[in-house]
Formats: C-alpha cells, structure tokens, sequence
C-alpha cells in the first residue's frame, strides 16, 4: 500500500469519527426536514449539496494544501524528500490521503443529493454530482499545486489567510453553481454546439486531470526527478485550441489560425509571468544550465531548463505567426494590431530580464517585490506623471502603445528597452558571478 497514503489514513480516520460523521450528517437533514415542513425531500437534497461542497471543496482543499505546508513548517519534508517514495506515489498519496477523511462525509452528502434530488431539482441531478466530483478534484490537485510552490520558495503561510479565502469562493458557488449546471442552455464550441452541462462537465474532467499531471510535474521538481519540459508547450498548446473554440467560427474576421495564435499568445504570457515571479530563479541556476552546455549535456540541460523561458519562447512563437498569418484580407482590427504581439512579447522579455537584474545582485534580497516595484514604475506611475506634465510623446516612450495601428516607432522603443535591460543583466551576471 502506498505509504503516504497509509499515513495520511492513520491520522485522518478513527471510531469516533467513522459513527459520528454519518450521525451528525443525519441530524443536519432531520432539522432541514423540521424547519421545511411542506417542501419535501428538496430542501435536504440543496442542503447535501451545499454540505459537499463545504467538506470536500473547502475543507477538503484546504486540507490538500496543508499536506504539504504543514510538512515544511514542521521542517519534515526534507525528510520525505529523501526518503525512496516515486514523485507519483508522493502526488496522488498526498492528495487522496489527507482529503481522504472530507471525501467520507462528502459521499454521504453527495449519495443524498443525488437521492433525494433525483426528480425533485429542476437540473440534471447525476450530471451535476459528476461536476461537483470534478471540481473538487481540481480544487484539491491545484491547492496541492499551490502549495508545492510555495515548498520549493521555502514558503509557508499560515492556513486562515487561505481559510478566508476559500470561504469567499464556497460563497460564489453558491449564487453560480445554477449557471454552471444548466441543463437547457448550449455551447457553441469550434463551430459545434454542445448541451450546457455536458460541456461542462467535460471541461471540469479535463482540467481537474491537467492540474493533477501539474502536480505530479511539481512534485517531480521537488523531488530531483527532472523530466524534460514538454508538460508547458502541450498546456499551452491544449489551452489556446480550447479557448480558440469560443471565438473561431464566431467573428467573420477571426479565423481558425488567427484564433489558436491569439490565445495562445496570451495563455502563454500569462503563465510565463506565473512561472517568472513563482520559480526559483537566480545566479545559481543560469550556472547549472551553462555547465550542462558546456559539457554537452543537452538532455540534463532542458529537464533543468526553468519553465518561463519555455512559455515565452512559446509567446513569440505565436506573435510572430500572427504577424506572418494574419493578412489584410482580414480587414479589420486583427490585421491592424497584428505586430501588437510581437510587442507585448518584447514586453514580457523586459521584464523577466529586469527581474534577473535584481536576482543577479551579489547579495539579491526581495527580488520579486522590488521587481513588481520597478513594474509599477514602468506601466503606471511615470507615464501617469509625464502625461500629466503634457509630455506626452516621453510618455509613449516609457509605456509604448504597440496596439496602435502604426506601431513601428512604439515597438522600436520597447524593443530598445528589452535590449538595454537584457544588456544590464548579463553585465551583472559577468560581474558578479562569471568569474567564480
């Protein structure tokens, strides 16, 4: 039997709790019963549903996360890390383990939603279980997620920040779990269309699937198990064909093609910010990487090869197949902004490089703080001043507008500006660190 997973069964269950959960489940539906008199069976039925998702999506969530939080605050993970548990085993003991105890009572909630509101609920009852099921694994497998960042930056939080917060998402779900079980409306979805709830419930099944692979890859990382990097391109690849199909077919100007490039584009710059301010990122690893090539070590190179660099190489890809793709028989706001992705990718390079500036300082402190600063600076606070001093032409060198429909002097000027942050950055990289 999976150790982990033993474990984690061992601390979650005991006698007590096995009769007591069921008895007080019960209760909870005698007073619903009581203070519902005429309703029937329907009340209890909202009741369970709300009682799932209070145990398996909140509590259960946060329990997930804390599996790993918990270990690095009472300083054993180390421990685990050395121990000859597989990078699998460790996931998916973790994340069936410690929600093992919030998966007992949620069945229970789940078996009497579906039992009592089979026929009585005005949504497809079976369908919406399944949702619920997928959902709650998604939440489980990304708070597991989350939290192994946080391990491998050496942070972590106490839980009643995360508490709250998961209480204002259980909040939400609340007015929107209607909307998100609508058997009656339709998706139009790469030109096809698919009932709601269906859609739905696929799309949960695939996420929650791609959040556990996340953090089996998360945890391989933590672990020293490296893989090559293919997870990020195939992501990315998957997110920009699935986020295409809401938008191909639908606007006359916006082709398949162009559709899939511009969500790829901007999936890909969202996750390379993510990857940037959440990897461990530094002297220390651009020197690995320079030993690697130096000895040829390709293979060993790419699975220590940090993931930003991948999602923007992904970026560019898709800005500069935009820019080749789109052409002026789109006539319309696509083909005059077609360069604005070339631009915005330069963006994403200025700042990445700005961020290395700091981390290749010879004592970094804080770099992710001063980084966002320095962000604020760049994109808010001197082109506000500038245009308030009517100097406005500055302005636009500061905070290009590459969405212009002649954007060659604005990407000229961000493209300088990467130029000189790349430029500073090696030169602190040489100054500092090269020659040790």
């Amino acid at each position: 039997m999976n150790p982990e997973l033993r474990r984690h069964l061992w601390l979650e269950f005991s006698a007590h709790r096995l009769i007591a959960t069921p008895a007080l489940i019960a209760l909870v539906a005698l007073l619903v019963v009581a203070i519902s008199d005429g309703y029937g069976l329907r009340p209890i039925a909202i009741a369970a549903a709300y009682g799932f998702m209070g145990l398996v999506m909140l509590w259960g969530t946060h329990n997930a996360a804390e599996s790993m939080l918990e270990e690095v605050r009472n300083r054993t993970w180390d421990t685990q890390r050395m121990s000859s548990i597989e990078p699998w085993t460790m996931t998916w003991g973790k994340l069936a383990g410690a929600t093992a105890f919030t998966w007992y009572g949620g069945a229970i909630c789940l078996v009497l939603f579906i039992v009592t509101g089979a026929g009585r609920l005005e949504i497809a009852v079976l369908k919406t279980a399944a949702v619920m099921l997928g959902g709650a694994l998604l939440l489980h497998a990304v708070a597991l997620n989350l939290a192994l960042i946080g391990a491998q930056r050496g942070v972590a939080p106490r839980s009643p920040g995360g508490i709250v917060f998961f209480l204002l998402v259980l909040t939400l779900l609340g007015p929107s779990i209607g909307f998100v079980t609508e058997a009656k409306g339709a998706v139009l979805w790469w030109g096809l269309q698919f009932p709601h709830i269906d859609f739905v419930l696929a799309s949960v099944i695939v996420f929650a699937v791609w959040a556990a692979f996340g953090a089996y890859r998360s945890m391989c990382s933590e672990l020293q198990a490296r893989k090559i990097p293919w997870a990020i391109p195939a992501f990315l690849g998957f997110m920009a064909l699935y986020l295409a199909g809401f938008l191909a077919f639908k606007e006359r100007t916006l082709g398949p093609v162009e559709a899939v490039l511009a969500c790829g584009l901007g999936v890909s710059l969202i996750v390379e910010y993510l990857l940037l301010f959440s990897e461990r990122t530094g002297p220390m690893t651009l020197r690995r990487l320079m030993a690697r090539a130096e000895r040829s070590q390709w293979r060993r190179a790419l699975e220590e090869l940090p993931g930003w660099p991948i999602a923007f190489a992904v970026a560019l890809l898709c800005a500069i197949g935009m820019f080749l793709v789109v052409g002026a028989a789109s006539d319309g706001v696509l083909y005059k902004t077609r360069a604005a992705g070339i631009g915005v990718a330069l963006f994403a390079l200025r700042d990445a490089a700005l961020l290395h500036i700091f981390a290749f300082a010879r004592q970094p402190k804080r770099v992710e703080a001063v980084t966002l600063l320095y962000l604020a600076l760049l994109y808010w606070l001197i082109p506000a001043l500038l245009d308030a001093m009517g100097a406005e032409s500055l302005a636009r060198l500061v905070l290009p507008n590459v969405f212009a429909e002649k954007p060659g002097l604005a990407i000229a000027a961000i493209a300088v500006q990467s130029a000189i942050a790349v430029a500073i950055a090696a030169l602190r990289w040489r100054r500092n660190y090269s020659a040790r």
